[in-house]
C-alpha cells in the first residue's frame, strides 16, 4: 500500500489517500491516475488543476540501493502533455515524512513552502507557511553568501526544518517565476544546510507548474517515521543477496558494484560518472555547435573532439580523477556504491549539463562551462533545454539571421567550428550564453521574454512571421536551424544530447529516456519495437522509484523484489502496457500528440546517423528528400502507437 499526502495549498487541507497495490505499484502510476481522475488535459497548464505529484517507489527506506529517486508526475507547460521527471536521492529523507508522496493542490497567489512533518506512529502533519512574492525575490538574489536554487534551499531549512529530523527540501528558482522550462531542485543535506551536491527534475518545466500553477516555491520534509517498520523485508539484506545469487548468479553487492561501474569508476577508461565515459566512449558521435557537427565529415568530427577532451575534458580529469588525496565523489543523497557525482572546483559535472552548456553551446573551455552550469542550476532552469535555446539562437547569429542588438548582446559568438578557437572563443561565447540564459529570466526584450513564457518552437515560428523577408533571403525558416519534436499546436521538446533518430521519434513521454538514444539507425519498424522495450524498461525503473544508473541489475531483479519484498505477484510488462496505454490516450485528450517533424535541422540528423551507419536505404533518401523523412516518422508512429493499442487514434483534443 502506498500513502499520498494531498494538499491543498488554498485552504491548507490535507488528507492521506492509499492506494492500492497492484494496481498502484509507484508514484508514475499514481500520478496518471491523479491527472485521469481530474481531468486535467481539459485546463490551462497553469491552472490549479494541473496537480504536481511527487512521489517514491515502494523500496523507499529499505536496503535497495538507488532505491531513493522521486518521480515528478505533471502536465507539462512545454509539451502540453502529461510528463514525468524525476531528482536523485530526495526519497531517503522523504519517507522518513510518513508518506510515499505529496500532490500539490490548489493555488496561492502569495508563494508558499509546504513543511510535511511525519510521527513514528505514521501520522504526518502539514502546514502551508507563506514566503511572500517579495521575500522570495529577495532570498533569491542573495541569502547568507547563495544565490538562487541553493539560497532558498538554505533559508526553508533554515526556517521550518529546525527541530525537523533528517530534513530536507525541494526548491525552484527564479526561473520558474519567469519561464516555462524551470526544473525542482534539491541539495544533500550537510548539517542543516544544502551542501555541494544538486539533483533536479529539470526536464519538461516542474518547478514552472509547481510555482506559476500553484504559488509553491519550496517543500520541507522530514520526521521520524521508518517504513521498515510496517515490512522488515525492505531491510533484509540477506533476502536481498538469496534473491540476486538465485537471479543472477552473483552477490547483490557484486550485481550492484559490476552494473554500475561506469557511473563510479572504469578502470579500462581510468574515468567515471557519465561526463568522464561519454566523451570517450561516443567521440565525434555526440552532438556539438547545436548539431552542427553532423554536418561535418568524420575526420573533421575527430579533430573537434579532439580538442573537446584537450579543452574540457582533460582539466576535469585531471583534478577529479588523476589529482592525489579524497577523491571529489559524493552520491545523491542516499548511502550508493555507484557515488555518481563528480565535483570539479565545487560544482557538480555530468555530461548532458555540461555538454549543453559546454561544447553544445560553443563553450569549449571547462571554466567557462562550469560556470554556465552553476548559473543554470542558480536560476533553477532546465540546463538541457537552455543549451538548446542558446545553440539555437548562437546559430541564428552566425548565419545572419538575427542580430547581436536583437537578443541585447555587443558581439557576435564564433559557432562555426571550423574557425573555431577556444583560446579566443570559448570565454566570449560563455559571456554571451550568461546573458541570454539571465535575460530569459529577466524577460529582457521580446524575443528573450517570448522564448521564456512560449518556448522554441513558438518563438521560432514567430519569427518566421516578424522576419518572412529573411527567410526568403536565407532559403530557411528560424525553426530550420533546431533540432526538436513537435507535440500537438504548441507543444515541442529538445531532444537529449545524443545523436540517434529515437530522441526525436514520435513517443508519448519525449525528453526522458524512455526511448532509444544510442547512436544508432534501424527501419521504423524495427526501430519501434526496441523503443517500446525501451520505454517499458526505464518506465518500471522510473515508477519503482529506482536510479536508472542501476538499470542493468534492476530490470533483471525487479520483478522479484516485488514478489520478494511487497508480496506481490504482478505481470510488470502488462501492467507497464497499460499504464503507457493510458499516458498515450491522455496526450490525445490534450492535444499534444506527436506531430511530423517541422525542422530542416531535425531531419538532417536523423539522416546524418544513418548514412554514418552505412544504411543505404533511408539515409540518402532522406537527406535529399523531405517525403521520404516523413514517411520513416508516421511509419515509426503507427507501428509504435499500434504495439501501445493506440493504431487508428492519433487525433489530438483542444488545450
Amino acid at each position: 500500500m502506498l500513502r499520498f499526502l494531498h494538499v491543498n495549498v488554498a485552504s491548507g487541507e490535507a488528507r492521506v489517500v492509499e492506494a492500492g497495490m497492484p494496481g498502484v505499484l509507484g508514484p508514475v502510476d499514481y500520478g496518471v491516475k491523479v491527472h485521469l481522475d481530474a481531468g486535467s488535459h481539459g485546463s490551462p497548464v497553469f491552472s490549479a488543476r494541473n496537480v504536481v505529484v511527487a512521489g517514491c517507489g515502494p523500496f523507499a527506506g529499505g536496503r535497495v540501493f538507488g532505491a531513493h529517486r522521486m518521480a515528478l508526475v505533471f502536465r507539462s507547460p512545454v509539451t502540453r502533455g502529461l510528463h514525468v521527471s524525476t531528482v536523485g536521492g530526495v526519497c531517503y529523507r522523504f519517507v522518513s515524512a510518513g508518506v510515499h508522496g505529496v500532490v500539490v493542490e490548489g493555488w496561492r497567489e502569495e508563494p508558499v513552502a509546504l513543511v510535511l512533518r511525519g510521527s513514528v506512529d505514521g501520522s504526518v502533519e502539514a502546514r502551508v507557511e507563506e514566503i511572500g512574492w517579495d521575500q522570495l525575490w529577495e532570498v533569491w538574489r542573495g541569502y547568507q553568501g547563495l544565490r538562487g536554487t541553493r539560497a532558498l534551499a538554505a533559508y526553508v531549512l533554515e526556517r521550518y526544518g529546525q527541530g525537523l529530523s533528517r530534513a530536507g527540501a525541494l526548491v525552484v528558482g527564479p526561473a520558474a517565476a519567469r519561464t516555462i522550462m524551470a526544473g525542482v531542485f534539491s541539495f544533500n543535506v550537510e548539517r542543516g544546510r544544502p551542501g555541494g551536491v544538486v539533483d533536479s527534475a529539470s526536464r519538461g518545466g516542474a518547478g514552472s507548474v509547481l510555482l506559476q500553477g500553484h504559488g509553491v516555491a519550496a517543500i520541507v520534509y522530514g520526521g521520524e517515521y521508518d517504513p521498515s517498520r510496517d515490512n522488515p523485508r525492505l531491510r533484509d539484506a540477506r533476502l536481498l543477496d538469496e534473491v540476486s545469487r538465485r537471479v543472477l548468479g552473483k552477490s547483490y553487492a557484486e550485481a550492484v558494484e559490476r552494473a554500475t561501474a561506469k557511473y563510479r569508476y572504469d578502470p579500462r577508461l581510468g574515468s567515471g560518472g557519465t561526463f568522464g565515459v561519454n566523451y570517450l566512449h561516443y567521440r565525434d558521435l555526440l552532438p556539438f555547435f547545436g548539431f552542427n557537427t553532423v554536418y561535418l565529415s568524420k575526420a573533421a568530427r575527430s579533430s573537434l573532439v579532439d580538442r573537446v577532451l584537450e579543452e574540457l575534458w582533460k582539466p576535469v580529469q585531471r583534478e577529479v580523477f588523476e589529482k592525489p588525496g579524497p577523491r571529489p565523489w559524493r552520491t545523491c543523497g542516499e548511502p550508493c556504491p555507484a557515488v555518481c557525482k563528480k565535483l570539479w572546483r565545487g560544482v557538480k559535472i555530468d555530461y548532458e549539463p555540461s555538454n549543453a552548456l559546454g561544447p553544445f553551446s560553443g563553450v569549449l573551455r571547462a571554466e567557462d562551462m562550469a560556470g554556465l552550469v552553476e548559473l543554470a542550476d542558480e536560476l533553477g532552469i532546465d540546463a538541457i533545454e537552455a543549451g538548446h535555446i542558446v545553440a539555437w539562437l548562437f546559430d541564428l547569429l552566425q548565419r545572419g539571421m538575427l542580430s547581436p542588438g536583437e537578443l541585447g548582446l555587443s558581439e557576435r559568438p564564433v559557432f562555426d567550428p571550423t574557425v573555431y578557437r577556444a583560446e579566443r572563443d570559448s570565454r566570449a561565447n560563455a559571456e554571451a550564453a550568461r546573458a541570454i540564459l539571465e535575460g530569459l529570466v529577466e524577460h529582457r526584450g521580446w524575443l528573450l521574454t517570448l522564448v521564456a513564457r512560449r518556448g522554441l518552437r513558438a518563438a521560432a515560428h514567430a519569427l518566421n512571421l516578424r522576419y518572412s523577408g529573411r527567410v526568403y533571403m536565407y532559403r530557411t525558416g528560424y525553426q530550420d536551424v533546431a533540432v526538436y519534436s513537435a507535440y500537438g499546436e504548441r507543444g515541442y521538446m529538445t531532444p537529449n544530447l545524443y545523436w540517434s533518430p529515437g530522441l526525436v521519434a514520435p513517443v508519448p513521454v519525449p525528453g526522458r529516456y524512455w526511448t532509444v538514444y544510442s547512436p544508432s539507425f534501424a527501419s521504423p519498424e524495427e526501430l519501434a519495437e526496441a523503443v517500446l522495450d525501451r520505454m517499458i524498461a526505464e518506465y518500471l525503473v522510473d515508477n519503482a522509484g529506482l536510479c536508472r544508473f542501476h538499470r542493468r541489475w534492476a530490470e533483471q531483479l525487479l520483478q522479484h523484489l516485488y514478489h520478494e519484498l511487497l508480496g506481490l505477484d504482478v505481470n510488470l510488462r502488462s501492467h507497464a502496457l497499460e499504464t503507457l496505454r493510458a499516458i498515450a490516450r491522455y496526450q490525445l485528450q490534450a492535444g499534444a500528440e506527436p506531430r511530423p517533424w517541422e525542422s530542416r535541422k531535425t531531419i538532417d540528423m536523423v539522416a546524418g546517423i544513418a548514412v554514418e551507419l552505412g544504411d543505404r536505404d533511408w539515409g540518402p533518401r532522406m537527406a535529399s528528400d523531405p517525403v521520404a523523412a516523413r514517411e520513416w516518422w508516421e511509419r515509426f508512429r503507427e507501428k509504435l502507437w499500434s504495439l501501445l493499442g493506440l493504431g487508428g487514434d492519433q487525433q489530438g483534443g483542444s488545450t
